[in-house]
C-alpha cells in the first residue's frame, strides 16, 4: 500500500500502537504483582477489567472518521497517560494502590509540599520508570494517528469481539462484584453515596476517577459543615465548669507531625532523640498505647477535633465556655476556605500560619496569648518530621548521622524528633514559669514507617499498606504545680489511664476534661482522660485492618 504524508505506517503499526496503548495502563498494578508475589488468581482478574477500561475507552477509535480517529487517541490516549503516570509513580515509591487517602493528599498539597515530596521520593529509578512510561504513551500516540486503519471490516470486527468480552466482564461484575456504590456514614444522622473500591476499578482511569469522586462527596460535605458552624453555635453553646474543679488559665494543645513513638527515647528508643523530655518524664503523663484513625493529617486531625454527632468544629465549645481560642501553624497556609483544615480552623478566634518554617517559631506567638489576661487556649500545629525530614531542623540539630544507624533517612528522621524534643519542652518551660493553672497536651496527627516494618524498605505511610508504626503515636500531657494541686483527684485518675487503648478519635472530649468542662455533647466513654473511658476495637487503614500492635511503655518517670 502506498503511504501518503502523515500515513508513515501501516495497518500492522496501527494495531500494534493502539493494543500498546491499552495495555500500558496495566504497568503500576503488574509492578505491585511482581513486587508483592500475589496469588495470580487475583491478578488475572484485575488485568482482564484493565483490559475492558482500555478497550471501552478506545474503541471508538476504531469506528470513528480518520480525523476524528486521531483526535480521540491524542485526547483520552494521553489522558490514559497521565492518569497512569500518576497511579504509577505512587506505586513505585510506596508499592501501594492509589486510595482516597492519596487522592485528598494530593488534592490538598500546595507547591512547596509537593516539592518536598519529590525531593524526597522521585529516585532516579522511579524518575527512569516514569520516563519510560510516558515514552511509551507517546509513542503510541505518534504511531497511531501517522498510521493507516485497517479496513473497516477488520475494525468493527474487533470492536464487536471486544464488546462481547466486555459486556461479559460487565455482567459477572454486576452479579458477583457486590455493591458498586454505598452510602458511608460520616456522623450518626448524615450519610454520603461513594464508589465501592474493588478489584474491577482497579485501571488508573477509573481509580482516579473514582478516588476523585469519592473525595469529592466527602470533601464537600465536610466543607458545607465547617461553613455552617454558625447554625450549630447553640448546640455547641453551654458548657459548664465541674463542680468542686477549677478551670486552667492556659491550655496548649501541640498537634505533632508524622511522629512515630517507636523513635522516642521517651518510649525507649535507643538513641536519645527525647533527652529533655526524658528529664523533665517525673512531671509528664506519658500514654503508652495511643493510635491514630487514619496516616494522614487532614482526616487524622479531622476525626481529632470535629464533633462526632454532626461533624462541626469543637473549637466553639471552648470559645462560648470563656476561653480564647488560636490556632497557630508552622506548615503553610494553603489558602481561603476552600481547603479542608483551612476551613476546619476558621472558627477558631485568631489563625496564623508561619509558611514553613522552623517550629521554634511558633513560640514568640505562644508566649504573646500566654501573657494576654484572660482564659486562653492555643492549638499549635508542629511541622515536626514532615517529609524532607532533614529540612525540619537546624543545622545544630544534626545530631545522628547516617553511620550511626540506617543511613541518611533514618537518621534526619531522628533528627527531627529531637528538635521536637526541645520545641516541646520550651512551651513546657514557658507555662511553667507562669506559675498558674496550666497544661499542656501532645499528641502527632500519625506516625510514619522509617525502616521499622522492613530494615530494607522506607514505607513512609500508606493506608492500603497500614504498618502498625504509621499510626503508633506518641501521646502526653503536662499538668503545672497549680494545676495539679486544684485539680488533685482528676491528675491522679489521669495517671491511672497511662495504659489505656486509645485511638484519637474525639480528642476534643478529653479537652473538655482538661478544661474541666461539661457540656451535653460530652461522653466520659469516649474521653481518654475520664474515669469512665470505655476501650474499643480499634481498626487501621483502608481495610479496616484490626490494629493489635503492643504498646510502648515510657522508659523515664513513672
Amino acid at each position: 500500500m502506498r503511504l501518503t504524508p502523515g500515513r508513515s505506517f501501516g495497518p500492522i503499526a496501527y494495531g500494534g500502537s493502539w493494543l500498546a496503548l491499552a495495555l500500558l495502563p496495566f504497568a503500576p498494578e503488574t509492578g505491585l504483582f511482581l513486587r508483592s508475589s500475589s496469588d495470580i488468581k487475583y491478578f488475572g482478574p484485575i488485568c482482564y477489567y484493565e483490559g475492558i477500561v482500555s478497550f471501552l475507552l478506545l474503541a471508538p477509535a476504531l469506528l470513528l472518521p480518520r480525523i476524528l480517529s486521531r483526535a480521540w487517541v491524542i485526547v483520552v490516549g494521553g489522558g490514559m497517560g497521565l492518569a497512569t503516570l500518576t497511579v504509577g509513580f505512587y506505586a513505585a515509591c510506596f508499592g501501594a494502590r492509589w486510595n482516597l487517602t492519596a487522592h485528598a493528599a494530593m488534592m490538598q498539597t500546595n507547591r512547596n509540599q509537593a516539592r518536598e515530596f519529590m525531593m524526597n521520593f522521585a529516585s532516579p529509578g522511579v524518575l527512569a520508570w516514569m520516563a519510560l512510561l510516558a515514552a511509551g504513551f507517546a509513542a503510541g500516540i505518534v504511531v497511531n494517528v501517522r498510521s493507516t486503519p485497517p479496513r473497516g471490516g477488520v475494525r468493527l470486527g474487533v470492536t464487536l469481539l471486544g464488546a462481547a468480552a466486555s459486556a461479559y466482564g460487565i455482567g459477572h461484575a454486576i452479579h458477583y462484584g457486590g455493591v458498586v456504590v454505598r452510602r458511608v456514614w460520616l456522623s450518626p444522622t448524615r450519610s454520603i453515596t461513594t464508589v465501592e473500591p474493588s478489584y474491577n476499578k482497579f485501571h488508573p482511569v477509573t481509580l482516579l476517577a473514582m478516588s476523585h469522586y469519592n473525595y469529592r462527596a466527602t470533601h464537600q460535605f465536610y466543607l458545607k459543615q465547617y461553613r455552617d458552624v454558625a447554625r450549630h453555635r447553640q448546640e455547641l453553646a453551654g458548657a459548664r465548669p465541674i463542680p468542686g474543679a477549677v478551670c486552667p488559665r492556659l491550655i496548649v494543645v501541640v498537634i505533632g507531625e508524622s511522629a512515630n513513638r517507636l523513635h522516642w527515647s521517651l518510649y525507649g528508643y535507643p538513641k536519645r532523640t527525647t533527652p529533655r523530655l526524658d528529664a523533665e518524664a517525673g512531671e509528664l503523663e506519658v500514654f503508652s498505647d495511643v493510635i491514630c484513625t487514619w496516616a494522614a493529617t487532614i482526616i487524622s486531625i479531622r476525626d481529632m477535633l470535629t464533633t462526632t454527632e454532626d461533624a462541626v468544629p469543637s473549637f466553639p465549645l471552648f470559645s462560648q465556655a470563656g476561653y480564647t481560642t488560636h490556632w497557630f501553624s508552622a506548615q503553610f497556609n494553603q489558602g481561603g476556605g476552600d481547603l479542608e483544615l483551612n476551613a476546619m480552623v476558621l472558627s477558631c478566634n485568631q489563625r496564623m500560619y508561619l509558611n514553613g518554617v522552623y517550629d521554634e517559631n511558633l513560640e514568640p506567638l505562644v508566649a504573646r496569648v500566654v501573657a494576654a489576661p484572660g482564659k486562653q487556649m492555643i492549638f499549635a500545629q508542629l511541622f515536626g518530621s514532615h517529609v524532607r525530614y532533614l529540612d525540619r531542623y537546624p543545622t545544630r540539630f544534626n545530631v545522628f548521622h547516617a553511620a550511626d544507624d540506617g543511613g541518611p533517612l533514618r537518621s534526619s528522621y531522628d533528627n527531627s524528633i529531637l528538635y521536637t524534643d526541645t520545641v516541646l519542652t520550651d512551651l513546657i518551660e514557658m507555662l511553667r514559669k507562669r506559675h498558674e493553672s496550666s497544661c499542656l497536651f501532645y499528641v502527632s496527627d500519625h506516625g510514619e514507617d522509617v525502616l521499622d516494618s522492613r530494615p530494607d524498605k522506607y514505607l513512609f505511610r500508606d493506608e492500603s499498606l497500614a504498618t502498625d508504626p504509621m499510626y503508633e503515636v506518641p501521646c502526653f500531657v503536662w499538668f503545672s504545680p497549680e494545676y495539679r494541686r486544684e485539680n488533685a483527684a482528676f491528675v491522679a485518675a489521669v495517671a491511672a489511664a497511662r495504659n489505656r487503648k486509645y485511638q484519637n478519635r474525639a480528642l476534643y472530649q478529653a479537652l473538655l476534661d482538661l478544661a474541666r468542662l461539661r457540656h451535653p455533647l460530652y461522653n466520659p466513654r469516649d474521653s481518654l482522660l475520664s474515669p469512665d473511658f470505655v476501650e474499643r476495637l480499634r481498626r487501621v487503614g483502608v481495610m479496616g485492618r484490626v490494629y493489635r500492635g503492643a504498646p510502648t511503655p515510657a522508659v523515664y518517670g513513672h
